[in-house]
Order: structure tokens, then sequence, then C-alpha cells
């Protein structure tokens, strides 16, 4: 097989912490490569010991490996500091921070990585996947370091391996054998253990080149069994912690990533490779089953038609007994998907508007509804009315008493309910108002698919959501609604597929939407593709409204080459990055409302 490695080492990110472990990690991960026959050629590595590192440094390796069309591996490992910002990736750069360029947009590249024709690209990313701080690094925007060429055929498979849950920092652990050699990356040395054929008994013989060989899921499976027993073994005696790793795969069964030609590679494990001791064991243990059940809960209400909401919370699991704060990080956020369910489950506010079209709010205090069609907001401030007919759309700024504002869309036949924590916009959901056509089909579906739409909002929102296997077939079943389709479950929908490759599922459901309902999307639209051409093709009156709704959609509008409408160049800066939906500051509900005053937008 023909294979590629690029390997990024950034150990000083703009005025972040210098990182310690970051060449080790490049080193370790070079004599992996070596070893696998991989010519010195076809090994890149671009780290910052000589230079400052750009995005155009990876661009240029990437190009160089891609240029003959005949790769059909390429792994991408890189140590440094990462954020998460909206519910996407971003690794920091030499010049990150001050320049919001220098830095890769992961969830874009990852995007772009499927349609450039190698049939398998795999991430690895021993990196933090923290929120930014401050408003500087907010405004970090990131580069795409494939080409951004047009899809054609099916989507490649990539998979990509993170070395913390979102939110999560990355540890660097000092090696308590070692301190001269200051830090070790435990992520990235427990993956090279597995790559080096030191774990064997996870190894599967190939058939097609007669030796074993390491695949994507024993691996992942591998790393979230022993990666928080290490951590805690390195950590108790001084401050003890845990950290869960995550993947998201969708190659095939067969693929692979390294091949065990003989004897293991490399020196035997060290410090953090012998058993641990039983109270580390048992509190790495119990974080880590705290830590991974939420998705096992959305799985269950998807694939089990009717099962009590209840019944699927009380399988996850709290770490009572680990009494460090610091330890019961899982457990506070296991409270908070619980608490999220369970609110976001919960109907408010009348069913039906004698509009049959308008806004439910909980959480936040409703000022003003601004749009192009006449609107209309409640004495106490829990929602409004829209004048919008059936089949048609029209989008509206609905502004807050925190001066925070959103842009939505306001569907004929439905009832938009918008629900805020703390601040934030944690879900957007429509339902038919009663009276309506719809209504007696949803009416005897409710309570299911609001506890569908409350555990698939919730998990999005960790980061957990992702679909496998027979899901996506599942998923698409479960959001019909009479001969329609739930519009709030279609936009999770959609990125789910997105992140599994299934181009034609986001087709099938863009095509339904405008049918079904007149509109379609900004997001679905986005991923449809249909979103690249020019502001004036006529395709673009049919997608409602003018910005992203999901935040997680605002990364990736590079990768679709997409030009927003005149008047938002500068709009990214003022999106909240903690907002599972678009959550508009002062500033940008300014430069909304500036546009929907010039007319030009549905």
């Amino acid at each position: 097989m023909n294979r590629g490695v690029i390997l990024i080492g950034v150990k000083k990110a703009g005025s972040l912490p210098e990182l310690q472990a970051v060449y080790d990690g490049v080193d370790g991960m070079c004599d992996w490569a070596v070893s696998q026959g991989i010519p010195a050629s076809q090994i890149k590595t671009v780290t910052d010991k000589t230079k400052p590192v750009t995005p155009q440094d990876i661009k240029d390796a990437i190009k160089q490996l891609l240029q003959p069309g005949t790769l059909e591996q390429l792994i991408i490992y890189f140590a440094g500091h990462g954020v998460n910002l909206a519910m996407a990736e971003y690794w920091l750069l030499s010049d990150a921070i001050i320049d919001p360029d220098a830095a890769v947009n992961l969830s874009a590249s990852e995007l772009l990585a499927r349609r450039n024709g190698v049939p398998h690209v795999v991430f690895i990313s021993d990196a933090c996947r923290t929120a930014p701080a401050g408003i500087q690094a907010q405004s970090i925007k990131g580069s795409t370091i494939f080409p951004n060429v047009p899809p054609a055929g099916p989507q490649k498979h990539v998979d990509l391996f993170f070395a913390t849950l979102v939110g999560d920092p990355a540890l660097e652990i000092r090696d308590p054998n070692d301190a001269a050699n200051g830090y070790k990356a435990v992520y990235t040395e427990a993956m090279l253990e597995v790559l080096r054929g030191l774990k064997p008994d996870i190894a599967e013989l190939d058939p097609t080149t007669g030796k074993d060989v390491i695949r994507p899921w024993p691996l992942r499976d591998y790393l979230e069994r022993e990666l928080p027993n290490r951590v805690f073994q390195a950590t108790m005696a001084s401050n003890p912690r845990n950290q869960i790793p995550d993947a998201q795969i969708t190659s095939r069964p067969t693929a692979w990533i390294s091949l065990l030609t003989g004897l293991p590679v490399g020196n035997p494990p060290g410090a953090f490779g012998g058993p641990a001791p039983e109270d580390a064991i048992a509190h790495a243990n119990a974080a880590k089953l705290a830590a991974g059940r939420t998705d096992l809960v959305t799985r269950s209400i998807l694939e089990k038609e009717g099962l009590a909401l209840e019944s699927a919370l009380a399988s996850i699991p709290f770490t009572e007994n680990i009494a460090r704060n610091d330890l019961d990080i899982f457990t506070a956020g296991n409270r908070r998907y619980r608490n999220n369910v369970r609110e976001i489950a919960s109907p408010f506010g009348p069913l039906h508007m004698e509009t049959r079209c308008g806004f439910k709010v909980r959480g936040a205090r409703l000022l003003k509804i601004t749009g192009a069609k006449p609107s209309d907001v409640f004495d106490d401030g829990t929602g409004g009315h829209a004048h919008v007919n059936e089949h048609d759309a029209a989008s509206f700024l609905l502004e807050f008493d925190n001066k925070a504002g959103v842009l939505v869309p306001a569907l004929g036949g439905f009832l938009t309910s918008l629900t805020f924590e703390n601040g934030l916009l944690i879900d957007v959901a429509y339902e038919p108002s009663e009276f309506t056509y719809r209504w007696d089909v949803f009416q005897s579906r409710a309570e299911d698919i609001r506890n569908l739409r409350s555990v698939i909002a919730s998990a999005t929102r960790q980061g957990t959501f992702r679909l496998q296997g027979e899901d996506a077939a599942t998923l698409a079943r479960r959001m019909q609604l009479s001969k329609g389709i739930d519009p709030s479950l279609a936009l999770y929908a959609a990125h789910a597929y997105r992140r599994q490759g299934n181009q034609q599922r986001i087709h099938e459901m863009a095509e339904f939407m405008r049918g079904d309902l007149g509109i379609c999307l900004f997001d679905i639209a986005l991923l449809d593709g249909q979103l690249n051409e020019h502001q004036d093709d006529p395709q673009r009156k049919y997608i409602v409204p003018f910005l992203p709704m999901l935040s997680q959609s605002w990364a990736i509008l590079a990768a679709y080459d997409v030009q927003l409408a005149q008047g938002l160049e500068n709009i990214r800066p003022h999106i909240n990055p903690n907002s599972l939906w678009t959550l508009l500051d002062a500033d940008g509900v300014k430069i909304v409302s500036e546009v929907l005053r010039k007319g030009e937008t549905r």
C-alpha cells in the first residue's frame, strides 16, 4: 500500500505556554513511520524547531504527497495546542491568536480530505479541545490544509483520533523516572505502544498482506481502556487527573493503520507501562465509565421507539465515590447532560397561535422581532406571532433582554421553540401548530419525537452524537413526520451524516425538505453543496435563513467556498463561541438588523 505521513509539531503557539513533549511525540511517530517501510520522501515533518510553522508549510507538504495521485493512505499527526470553537476543531500554529488564519481548521480540512482522492485519511490529534479564552482567541478562523477540489465520486474514508473529549485538556504528564526529559505526551505514548506492536493482543491477521495489523476500531477501544488508567496512575500522588480519548471512525472494518512486520519496534513501555495500583484502576475506571455513557443513551432512544426517557437516563452512572473535584468533571458533565435532556424534552408554551406560526422562548425574555413579514411580541416576553403562510418561510431577528440576538426562520404552520441556559441557546425546535394538517400525526408521536430530539441536542452539545452502521437509516426513518420531516432533527442529522461521509443522505434530506416545506434550511443546503453559487442564483430564494443556524456550520463555510450576503463580511467575531446554536452579540445584532433593513435577503 502506498502510504504517506505528515508530522506536525508546534511547541510554542503565540503567547500560550510552551509545550515540552511535542518533539518527542513527533520523533516517536517518525521512527514508527520509518519502521513501516514508508519511503523517507513520503514522511514530511513540519515543526517549529528552526522556524515558525505556517498553514502554507502544511499545505505544501500535503500537496507534494497528493500530486502523483497514487497515495492510498495518508496519516496526519499533530502535537501542540488546540481549541474547540463553536463545536469545531482547530490546531494552533506559531502565530495563532494574533493571526486568526494561523491555525488549522480541522473540521473543514476533514471535509475536504474526503474529496481529495486518498481512500483513507487518518488524523491523529494530541492537542487540547478546550474553549478558547478571550475575545481575541474567539476570532480564530483557521485555514484548510487540503486543496478545495470539487467532489468527484463517493466520498473517501476519514478517521479522527483525539487525545481528549470535547472541552478537556490533553495532558502532558511528567515522567517521574526521568525528570531531565521533562514531560511525556501520554496519549502519543499510548498510541505508539500499539502501533509499534507492543500490544499484540489487539492485532489482527490481515488476509491481504498475510501479516498482523492494527485496525482503527481496536485501537480506539484500547485507548479508551488504557489512557484513563495510566493518566491517573501518573498523577495520583500529587494532583489526580483523568483523560478520556475520543475517536470518529468511518473507514471500513478491513482498514488498518499499522503493519506489524515482526518483533516490536522501539523501547518497551516506560513509567506508565506497568500495572497500575488498584486504587488508580478503580478511580480511573469509574471516571471512564461516567464519561462514556451519554452516547449509549442516545443510541438506545434512537433504536427503541417508545422507550421511556427516564429508563434511558437511568443508565448514566455518576462517580460519586471520587472525592477529588478535579476528577469529578465527568460526573458534572453527565449531570449537565441529564438535566439538558429533561429540559429540552419538556414542552412549554402554547400549542397553537392564531397565525399558526410564531416563536416560544424559555430561559430568556424576548424584546423585539424584526423581519420582512409582520410579527409581534407577547407582553410577557415569552414569545411572539409571525405572519407566515403555510408552505412558506421568512427569516426573523429575535432580540433578548441580555442584548443577544438570534436569526431564525419562521416556518408556516410551525411553532419555533427556543431554549436558553445561562445565556446560551441550547435548542431550537420546530413543531406543528395545533389545528394544522400535520398536528394529529405529530401529537400521536410527540413524546417520542421530543425525547429523540432532546438526547440528540444534548449529545451534540457534548460532542458525542455520531452515527454508526445502520444508525443513518434508523434516524432517517425516525425523522419522518407524516409525509414531512422534522426540521429540527434534520439539522442535527445533517452534520451527523457529514461526519459519516454520507452525502447521499444529506442530498435526499435537502430535496425532501424543499418539496415538503417549500424551503431548505441554510445548514442543510450548505452541506448539500447548494450555496457555493452566486448570491443571485435562483436556488438561493428557497434557502432560509441567510446565516448558519448551528454554530458548527460556521467552520465549514470555507470548505464549500461560501460567501455570505453583502454586509455580513465581519459577522464571524460576533458569534458566541460557546452556544450550540448561532447566537449574536449586541454588535452582531446591529449588523444583521442592517442587512434585514435593506430587504435583499429572505
